[in-house]
């Protein structure tokens, strides 16, 4: 199997979508909800579906438990695309309950607990130009790997891959060890992708433009932060200079978009890497992001814009 220009490496699992409740249900009530929605993701599980929905060659490396649920997953996803590592352990299951205050997330331990980093290291091909970029994803859901990060991070780029970031919020919260073992990681990644909140969160301060420049003044001349604010508007910072894309919900519904906006960060990522290796630059590779995205979510199935036949 040739090594194509994209890694997606980290969480793969099924997700269920309940939605939508007003607020969380009583003890021992019963509720119905309007939709549910039972998918294949994990946030490198809807990256590398929505690098397949826009015809970008990559490999998604990720782990899978022993189970009947793990076959089904598998068979969500290119085969000629996919590296598994199989677990001896159930496969892990998210659940996402749909509240009018915002989604409430829930995982089970499983696969997802139990990979080791071991397993994933071996097998990381060997990058075949200074193009190929390893997104590591969802890996706060992945205990051991996260504590095999900064190897990881460091074997990936020894062998020859740009990393790209998107780690997720601790299942902990931040506090001040896991900011300081986070930033700790960002010194040895190239592209670094946050939420705003988590963005203020890791710097201590309240004000998110106080906050981006915080972080940015830290970075090194090779390196790019991403900041999320919202499904509208993305900063990006790179070599002391800011750019910023912005679009508008795309139609139809937002009722739709409410229901389905899970997983908006990580197709975000692979928009914005099927731009970025294209050589179309920093601000529009953000734009593409935010507009891929943005139809992913409108949609049901999802469609990733355009390229889609």
């Amino acid at each position: 199997m040739a090594t194509p220009p994209v890694l997606v490496l980290g969480n793969v699992n099924p997700e269920l979508i309940l939605g939508k409740l007003g607020d969380w249900p009583e003890i021992d009530s019963e509720s119905i909800v309007p939709n549910s929605n039972l998918r294949a993701g994990g946030a490198a599980g809807n990256t590398a579906l929505a690098m397949a929905g826009l015809n970008v060659e990559h490999r998604l490396i990720a782990a899978v438990g022993n189970d009947a649920n793990a076959s089904w997953l598998k068979g969500e996803f290119q085969p000629g695309t996919s590296t598994w590592c199989v677990v001896p352990d159930n496969t892990s299951l998210s659940v996402t309950v749909v509240l009018d205050a915002g989604p409430v997330f829930m995982t089970t331990k499983g696969h997802l607990t139990s990979v080791t980093i071991d397993t994933m290291l071996d097998a990381i091909p060997p990058a075949t130009s200074r193009s190929s970029f390893a997104l590591v994803t969802g890996t706060n859901l992945m205990p051991n790997i996260t504590a095999g990060m900064a190897q990881l991070l460091t074997m990936l780029s020894t062998m020859g891959w740009t990393t790209a970031l998107d780690h997720g919020r601790p299942t902990e919260g931040w506090n001040e060890d896991t900011i300081s073992v986070y930033r700790a990681w960002l010194r040895a990644t190239d592209i670094v992708v946050l939420l705003e909140d988590d963005l203020c969160a890791i710097t201590y301060e309240s004000n998110i433009e106080k906050a981006e420049k915080s972080l940015a003044d830290e970075l090194a001349d090779h390196q790019i932060l991403i900041v999320l604010r919202g499904r509208t508007h993305v900063d990006a910072f790179h070599q002391g200079k800011m750019v910023t894309a912005k679009c508008d919900p795309v139609e139809p519904a937002d009722e739709v978009a409410a229901i389905d906006d899970i997983g908006f960060g990580d197709v975000f990522n692979a928009g914005f890497l099927n731009s970025f290796i294209a050589g179309e630059g920093l601000q529009v590779a953000i734009q593409s992001g935010l507009t891929v995205a943005s139809i992913a979510i409108s949609t049901s199935p999802r469609r990733y814009g355009i390229f889609v036949d």
